[in-house]
């Protein structure tokens, strides 16, 4: 019989030899990859995946920098879901059957604009020429209250289901794109597993989204500055050509006549006829006199310098004032002192560049006897301001409907210019009652937003 002592001593070693058996068995069972692998490798291997999520965050970084300067709308757009895909790739979230979609509300005139599809990834051709109201389900959802939305029923939602693509789709998720007050559009990413948009996948594409509403107010700004230097443009072509249409019509005219006037006496007093010689010089007077009026009257027009000197009022009074010696024509002046005063002066350059617009519109084809300007408060953060007259009137959508083809830009500089100060131009004439201009200017920031609605 053997000893305990043998007894322990051959226990011990046959449960070492079953231990190593069983890490022979289990080395054998493991892929041939993983059996090769050293245990020094492994701080190589993490570091090869911190490379590769370093190398995506670079990629990341670099799209949304592009992103936030460009300047092209259309790009941006693109760009943002982009930008989408790759955020969600760098947090691990499978993109391979993602869709997304960039709805934008149609452009053309409609009661109930429908959305389109401007961009995509992953919508079938047929899908890209759907068109939506956005009045139901995930959509209404999203641009009522103008915060994302998630949802796990999208191919039963009662408007997607018109794409095709969609009908595949478990999960969805909106965002809006809104400008200021307004939305336009919105961003739409589907998914066939029901899920898929998980807190974190929301947050993800928020950020992205955030990213882009920035990056298209400063394309929307953008396009906004060069509309306004192009209507700078237009403007000043406008001036000209109304310049060279008065001079044209007037001085140039009656100093045309001078010489001639001049000719004529100095020919009567070579005949003796005194009085006829003082006669064509008492009408020569006239004429340079009705012509040092009309050259005044312009240079005003050009450079109200008494507006920058002593105000609106003094501004408006002169005007009035120049338009009754000039030509004739009755202009009322009635102002609200107080408001005014509380006016900035860009504000008071516009109310004054209109008026005087307006003034000269119903001098040469109202056939008015008076012409009233009215400044006064509306509201207490609304001004008003209105043109009138008592002249023969007209049909507005006649004149407006063939603006384009008339020489003159009257109606659309007035209308341009008050919304330059956020301002809401309206226009009212009937035939043989006389015409009405009317503009109402915010004096505040909330009263800017009401206005935005109308």
């Amino acid at each position: 019989m053997m000893s305990a002592q043998e007894f322990w001593i051959i226990l011990s070693l046959t449960a070492i030899i079953a231990l190593l058996l069983g890490a022979g068995v289990g080395y054998l069972l493991l892929p041939k990859k993983e059996r090769r692998e050293d245990p020094k490798s492994k701080p190589r291997v993490k570091a090869k995946s911190q490379d590769k999520t370093k190398d995506r965050i670079r990629r990341m970084y670099n799209l949304i920098s592009d992103l936030t300067v460009t300047l092209n709308y259309s790009r941006v757009l693109e760009k943002s879901l982009d930008a989408t895909f790759l955020a969600l790739r760098i947090s691990e979230f499978p993109t391979d059957r993602l869709i997304s979609a960039v709805l934008l509300f149609a452009e053309e005139e409609m009661a109930v604009p429908d959305l389109v599809v401007a961009y995509s990834r992953g919508l079938p051709r047929p899908d890209m020429t759907q068109r939506v109201p956005g009045l139901k389900g995930l959509l209404e959802s999203v641009i009522e209250s103008g915060d994302p939305h998630a949802t796990d029923e999208l191919s039963a939602d009662p408007e997607l289901k018109q794409f095709i693509s969609f009908r595949a789709c478990a999960s969805g998720y909106c965002i809006p794109l809104r400008a200021g007050l307004d939305t336009f559009g919105v961003l739409l990413f589907a998914h066939p597993e029901k899920g898929y948009f998980t807190i974190e996948a929301q947050e993800t594409i928020n950020t992205i989204g955030h990213q882009a509403q920035l990056a298209m107010q400063n394309a929307h700004l953008f396009q906004e500055i060069e509309a306004e230097r192009d209507q700078i443009i237009k403007v000043q072509k406008e001036a000209q050509r109304r310049l060279a249409a008065a001079l044209h019509d007037g001085p140039t005219q009656t100093v045309a006549a001078i010489p001639m006037q001049i000719s004529r006496a100095r020919h009567l007093l070579t005949r003796g006829d005194v009085d006829a010689a003082g006669e064509a010089l008492y009408q020569t007077e006239e004429l340079a006199r009705r012509t040092s009026q009309q050259i005044r009257h312009m240079l005003f027009s050009l450079r109200p310098l008494v507006l920058d000197s002593e105000g609106l009022i003094a501004a408006l009074q002169s005007m009035a004032k120049r338009t009754r010696e000039t030509f004739g024509q009755n202009v009322v002046v009635e102002t609200d002192v107080a408001l005014v005063e509380q006016l900035d002066m860009n504000t008071q350059t516009v109310i004054f560049t209109i008026a005087e617009e307006a003034v000269n519109n119903a001098r040469k084809h109202a056939q008015a006897e008076h012409i009233w300007v009215k400044v006064k408060r509306l509201q207490d953060d609304l001004a008003f301001l209105e043109i009138e007259d008592d002249g023969k009137g007209f049909l507005v959508d006649d004149v407006m409907g063939n603006y384009d083809d008339r020489g003159s830009l009257g109606m659309l500089n007035m209308r341009e210019r008050a919304e330059l100060v956020q301002g809401v131009f309206h226009i009212k004439s009937i035939p043989g009652e006389g015409t009405q201009i009317q503009i109402v200017l915010p004096l505040t920031p909330d009263a800017a937003d009401r206005l935005r609605l109308i």
